[in-house]
């Protein structure tokens, strides 16, 4: 059972949808500052999760990421006048777009056209939550200091010859 902070907590980071962090929820609620600076304290509690699924269903979330997965924007490009629409469609498909529109600027005789384009940042954003709610994204990368065999053979060299190297040895 959540103690009454908790309830406090939950309820100002719920109420202000996720504007207010965690850690501020629970100074608001009366948390000291030393608790509210480890917001796990609060966020691990089985009250925070079901809290969590009723406030942020998986149903929704799993809709917005597939829509992320997806995600287009609309860009704008212009084509020499001289070019047939039928060959700017196809550099457009070839590069994975769909045009929208196409206009011709009777000034320049140039052809301007809107299409829509993967939104690779969107797209790269949902991929790299989806490998890490997966497990198979490591958010820590440790180093040893040392060169790796395997880089020092890409590189084309026989790596540094001092004895106190591990490439070396």
């Amino acid at each position: 059972m959540a103690t009454t902070k908790q309830q406090r907590a939950i309820a100002i980071y719920v109420e202000n949808r996720g504007q207010v962090s965690v850690s501020e929820s629970m100074r608001r609620a009366g948390y000291s500052d030393a608790t509210a600076k480890n917001p796990s304290n609060l966020t691990k509690t089985l009250d925070w999760q079901e809290a969590m699924d009723e406030f942020l269903p998986d149903v929704e979330l799993l809709g917005k990421h597939k829509e992320l997965l997806n995600a287009k924007k609309l860009e704008r490009a212009e084509f020499p006048a001289w070019l047939e629409q039928e060959a700017i469609r196809d550099i457009l498909l070839d590069a994975g777009c769909t045009p929208r529109n196409y206009e011709t600027n009777p000034l320049t005789g140039i052809i301007v056209v809107w299409y829509w384009a993967p939104d690779a940042r969107a797209q790269a954003a949902a991929l790299a939550l989806a490998y890490e709610l997966k497990g198979k994204k490591k958010l820590k990368v440790e180093h040893s200091g040392e060169v790796p065999v395997a880089l020092v053979e890409f590189l084309g060299g026989d790596g540094p010859t001092d004895s106190q190297n591990q490439v070396s040895r």
